[in-house]
């Protein structure tokens, strides 16, 4: 459902404007001023304005470099009642998508909204695959540093440890020595944190274990809820599992997929918690489609700002506070996905939840079905 800004100063034309377009799906709000275009725009975020030009106080072409300076930009759709169109085409050299007279039909105007829609998708989908190729660029970085710190950090807690030993037996007065130990324990506490995070980066280019153990789907699923069963009911979250009947049985790669799974449900705990207690709600949805499988994960949380939905699957990338997140875990589903030959996205609105949305081809678990563990049986009769 595309989200339109209707901005005239004529009140009954914005307001039977506004109505006609939402008769035709369209999510729309409605703003009689450039000022109040730019509050409503904050918190509605919308992907097209249809913008009239000539307005008192703040002028359309005003509205409009105030409306494309923020991110994401949306596409303007400029109104005008100037036959001359030499406001109109000025507005075109400043970013508009169009321009349109007044009166204005409505199904000239659809028209318009709908190329301008798909502009913007167009504009995304660049943006998305700059990402992608960005990503994979940064798994290869990160996968090459994580081994090089590695050794070294082995290295420290042998010594650590080393060193430890030798503090037996070199008879020190017991304050002296327990002040040593204590440092040498902040010394290996830090060491396995780097080792820890070094490594989820060698995940960031997943490349899958094909005799690793498989899951049925229903019980995957099921294991990643109870891991996390007193935190959802502490915070009195409703589950909505929506699991088909043919595929609940469907074998996953245990290790990838408890990890995906978990990160996800994670992520959606973590933006329920700013949500009033009765309100909450995570959904889990499978499907099959076109011979892929799709998982999605939705939460009524806080959502996330359409400026960073790009940013969101990028290594260290966090909009937790310090302390809280290293900002891994989406980037680690998004690796582990596309080594699957799939793809992970988001869809989200601010104070109206996110939803994650996994599509793998069926291929790869059709395949992973007949190799699972190996039947002990079967392979002495070979």
């Amino acid at each position: 459902m595309v989200r339109v800004l209707v901005v005239d100063d004529e009140r009954d034309f914005t307001d039977l404007l506004a109505e006609r377009l939402r008769t035709r799906g369209m999510e729309v709000r409605t703003a009689y001023n450039g000022q109040e275009a730019l509050d409503v725009a904050q918190a509605f975020v919308p992907e097209v304005v249809v913008l009239d030009i000539t307005m008192p106080g703040m002028s359309g072409l005003e509205t409009m470099d105030a409306l494309r300076s923020e991110k994401p930009a949306p596409e303007v759709i400029l109104l005008t009642a100037d036959t001359t169109l030499g406001t109109a085409v000025a507005g075109m050299k400043g970013g508009a998508r169009d321009y349109l007279t007044k009166p204005t039909d409505i199904d000239t105007l659809v028209s318009a909204i709908g190329e301008a829609e798909g502009r913007r998708m167009e504009i995304m989908s660049r943006q998305r695959m700059a990402e992608t190729a960005k990503l994979a660029a940064l798994g290869e970085l990160a996968t090459g540093v994580a081994h090089e710190i590695n050794n070294p950090l082995q290295v420290m807690l042998n010594e650590a440890g080393w060193v430890a030993e030798v503090l037996d037996e070199a008879g020190l007065e017991e304050n002296s020595r327990k002040q040593i130990l204590e440092s040498i324990d902040l010394i290996r506490h830090q060491a396995l944190r780097c080792k820890a995070i070094t490594s989820k980066l060698l995940t960031l280019r997943c490349a899958l274990d094909a005799k690793g153990t498989t899951r049925d789907l229903q019980g995957l699923l099921q294991d990643v809820l109870e891991a996390r069963r007193t935190l959802i009911e502490q915070m009195n979250i409703r589950i909505e599992k929506r699991l088909p009947a043919e595929l609940q049985k469907l074998q996953l790669p245990e290790s990838e997929w408890s990890q995906v799974l978990g990160n996800l449900v994670d992520n959606a705990l973590d933006a329920l918690e700013s949500t009033p207690a009765g309100e909450r709600l995570l959904v889990v949805r499978v499907a099959s489609e076109d011979a892929e499988f799709l998982i999605s994960v939705q939460d009524s949380g806080c959502g996330i700002e359409e400026h960073l939905l790009t940013r969101i699957f990028e290594p260290f990338f966090s909009t937790k506070e310090v302390g809280k997140g290293i900002g891994l875990g989406l980037a680690i589903c998004h690796g582990i996905i596309e080594a699957m030959g799939g793809s992970i996205s988001v869809r989200s609105t601010p104070g109206h939840g996110s939803t994650f949305t996994i599509k793998v081809p069926m291929a790869v678990h059709a395949h992973n079905e007949h190799n699972g563990p190996e039947d002990p049986a079967s392979a002495k009769e070979e």
